[in-house]
């Protein structure tokens, strides 16, 4: 049977590769065969090295995604979701972290790099229909969407 030394060592190993949330730990270490009152020690103990922390992990995510791969709030969600934040943190950070100006702005550099994508022969209301669709599907809403494309139309 592996010691708490050991899941202590792959718990370490996994924060050293990037942050990541109390679920996440707790999913591998469940995953890798350590018994639960082992896990609950290693997630305190990493609690208590300040090693874990899912509001610091929260604003890390968001800062990443919106940085480096825009996206908007409901996809951000739902992939914080995924990873077992909560929705009270999600919802704190998510005001605290992402304008509306921000948003836009994403959504605007997005849809000027779908939009050289796709098919000079597509007549442009169908381009802009292919436009909004991907940025639906990046997790932009619908006001956010009409607002970018409609400042690159102007």
């Amino acid at each position: 049977m592996e010691t708490k030394n050991e899941a202590l060592k792959f718990a370490i190993k996994l924060l050293t590769l990037r942050k990541r949330s109390v679920f996440e730990i707790e999913t591998r270490l469940q995953k890798k065969g350590y018994e639960s009152d082992i896990i609950t020690q290693i997630i305190s103990d990493l609690n208590n090295y300040k090693y874990l922390n899912d509001e610091i992990f929260t604003e890390s995510y968001i800062n990443d995604r919106m940085n480096f791969r825009p996206c908007g709030r409901f996809l951000i969600k739902n992939e914080l979701k995924e990873r077992g934040i909560t929705e009270n943190i999600i919802e704190k950070k998510i005001s605290e972290l992402i304008s509306i100006e921000q948003e836009i702005e994403g959504a605007r550099k997005l849809a000027v790099m779908k939009s050289k994508t796709i098919n000079k022969n597509v007549d442009s209301f169908k381009a802009m229909q292919k436009v909004k669709a991907y940025l639906q599907s990046k997790g932009f809403s619908f006001e956010i969407i009409s607002q970018a494309v409609k400042n690159e139309i102007e």
